[in-house]
């Protein structure tokens, strides 16, 4: 692929520790209770008609990996049910939200909780229209909480089997009954490895999924899991009736209900285009303040900002640059609202450890110690970003603080590529082996509408450039850069790693296990393997010291083997207009926003002001 290399900053080349000099010029980018009876919704989609029956007996889905088996009946435990409506502190009901979104993340939008890749935009639309369930975690108290349950499970077999009673009153949009094998239809299609869910490495914990009646879930492990909840609040049911009528579960060409889903869960029903959503009459925890949610595309961040200043954009869904929102709050009608979450996007450098030169990890540690992260974070970032000296963000409580890994020294580098059997050559500079051949130049691809990676790339090519590198930029439109990664047609990439609701420290596996379905290096080592799963099996409160110790280990063992180098973990900011009240828990609970987001739609205490 032609290089394709944007200079939106200079840098001075000279082998020294001098932090990079950027232009001043900004950068462009590219863009209840369980009585409620169900109601005819008059704005769903057309799909196979069901008549909701409490007698209706379920149809197992014709898989062997699930099959409902019978069960001794138990009581469940006692647990303080579920209020109506969790966090909403005020009800002020009507009017529209208008959500801006760039035109560019929109048109990939996909509605499956289990699709391959997800944007921001089409998670944040999930939480619309999808939320049966069965857990949700408390964004204020960090305690899990039934959802679409009716209470906790019944805990058996020493923490392996866990026994759900699903709510009464759970609806599907169309009227009709959300049962059991809604959720084990969903779950027998998500583990499919063609479907290529990024978390099915969790899901294959699971053995067996029996749904001995319309109400009950029995989901068996084949072990006993620290996050066992965390495993089980990825369930999200699907309309068996409508999805299974398409050949397909995960490509929107054959499966129209990706894209335009017909029959949900969740508060809104969106319409044909997927821009507007309306209220639908039969979601289980009562109404949502606003009547209607509208989608207003905009074709870059200036028509954004544009759109927030204008005030036809309530709120966006959109990371903003640094210098924009600084601009946004002199605004007097805007209200900006900064935090470092937990979950917080991880910017990296990732190694395809395919190519002969980066297959060393004492080749990738030289190259690491070429970047200077402290002025990335002040020039790129803004000052808006922590830095992280291992996998886990900066603020995730197993997060060591500090690793003896080499910091930022580019002499130090070359002098380790020497050590590794690297010279630059007499002649032309290039760096070379011992027999004087040069490295070849270094694929690297980032996405186009990301601003950020665009300016690593360029210092990046440059810092290399010092070392006697070449690096080819291959800027790719989102959907290119994902395949291109997945295929391994890439030497370098820069990239951001974003995992919502993730806490536990095994949340952050997929990229360095095996079998990992974020494992785009070719990373592979079995005692790294052993020790996640060793943590993942340190349930008990008395063994949290151990398991601390355990998470030390890898964090230590991947910051020396460097598959993925970790530039630094970013802080957060949102922009809201003032007559738009986020109420409660939609958004104080600032450091666990994307939880609130996720566990329980936190547009669900959002309301209009009333007029001064």
């Amino acid at each position: 692929m032609p290089a394709n290399s944007p200079r939106p900053f200079t840098v001075t080349a000279a082998p020294s520790d001098t932090p990079f000099a950027t232009q001043t010029q900004p950068v462009p980018t590219n863009p209840a209770t369980d009585t409620v009876a169900p109601t005819a919704s008059s704005t769903a989609q057309p799909a196979p008609t069901v008549t909701p029956s409490p007698t209706l007996q379920p149809t197992p889905t014709p898989a062997p990996v699930v099959t409902p088996t019978p069960l001794p009946t138990t009581p469940v435990s006692l647990v303080t049910p579920l209020p109506a409506v969790p966090f909403q502190p005020i009800h002020r009901s009507g009017g529209t939200l208008m959500i801006g979104a760039l035109t560019s993340d929109y048109k990939d939008h996909n509605f499956s909780p289990y699709a391959s890749d997800l944007s921001d935009v089409s998670r944040h639309l999930q939480a619309l229209t999808w939320n049966a369930g069965l857990l949700f975690l408390d964004p204020v108290s960090l305690d899990w909480k039934p959802l679409a349950a009716k209470a906790l499970p019944l805990v058996e077999m020493g923490g392996r089997r866990l026994t759900f009673q699903l709510r009464n009153d759970l609806f599907w949009s169309d009227g009709s009954p959300i049962l059991a094998t809604d959720y084990i239809f969903a779950f027998n299609n998500a583990i499919l490895k063609e479907n290529r869910y990024p978390h099915l490495a969790d899901l294959q914990h699971i053995r067996n999924i029996a749904g001995p009646d319309n109400k009950t879930l029995v989901i068996t492990f084949d072990d006993d899991y620290a996050n066992a909840l965390e495993i089980i609040k990825l369930l999200e049911p699907l309309p068996e009736k409508v999805w299974r009528v398409y050949p397909s579960f995960s490509d929107p060409n054959l499966n129209p209900e990706i894209t335009h889903p017909s029959v949900v869960s969740g508060p809104y029903l969106p319409d044909a285009t997927a821009l507007n959503y309306q209220l639908q009459p039969n979601y289980y925890l009562g109404r949502p303040n606003f009547d209607r949610v509208s989608l207003v595309l905009a074709g870059s961040q200036a028509e954004l900002i544009t759109g927030l200043k204008a005030g036809s954009m309530n709120w966006i869904l959109n990371d903003l640059t640094v210098s924009a929102i600084s601009d946004l709050q002199s605004s007097s009608d805007l209200s900006v609202y900064s935090w470092t979450p937990q979950d917080a996007g991880q910017r990296y450098i990732g190694y395809n450890l395919d190519n002969a030169f980066l297959s060393s990890s004492q080749v990738r540690q030289a190259l690491n110690r070429s970047l200077d992260i402290r002025s990335l974070i002040s020039v790129v970032e803004k000052g808006q970003a922590v830095e992280q000296t291992t996998f886990l963000p900066a603020n995730n409580p197993y997060a060591v603080k500090r690793t003896p890994t080499p910091s930022f020294n580019l002499r130090e580098a070359q002098d380790a590529l020497k050590n590794s059997g690297y010279y630059p050559r007499d002649a032309d500079g290039a760096l070379a082996d011992l027999a004087g051949k040069a490295v070849a130049p270094l694929q690297l691809i980032y996405p186009d509408n990301i601003a950020q990676a665009a300016l690593i790339a360029v210092y990046l090519q440059q810092q290399y450039k010092q070392l006697g590198l070449e690096v080819d930029l291959n800027k790719l439109d989102p959907a290119t850069y994902v395949k291109t990664r997945a295929a391994g047609k890439y030497d370098l990439e820069v990239g951001l790693l974003k995992i919502p609701g993730a806490l536990d420290p095994d949340d952050f596996k997929a990229q360095f296990v095996t079998q990992g379905s974020l494992n785009f290096s070719g990373y592979s080592n079995p005692t790294v393997d052993s020790l996640f799963a060793q943590g993942l099996r340190l349930d008990d409160p008395s063994q949290d010291a151990q398991r601390h110790r355990v998470y030390e280990q890898l964090q230590q063992m991947l910051a020396d083997d460097s598959p993925v180098f970790f530039l630094y973990t970013l802080q957060s900011s949102t922009v809201m207009a003032r007559s738009i009240d986020p109420g409660g828990a939609g958004l104080v609970n600032l450091a666990r926003w994307q939880l609130a987001w996720d566990a329980f739609p936190a547009i669900f205490n959002w309301y209009q002001r009333e007029a001064a």
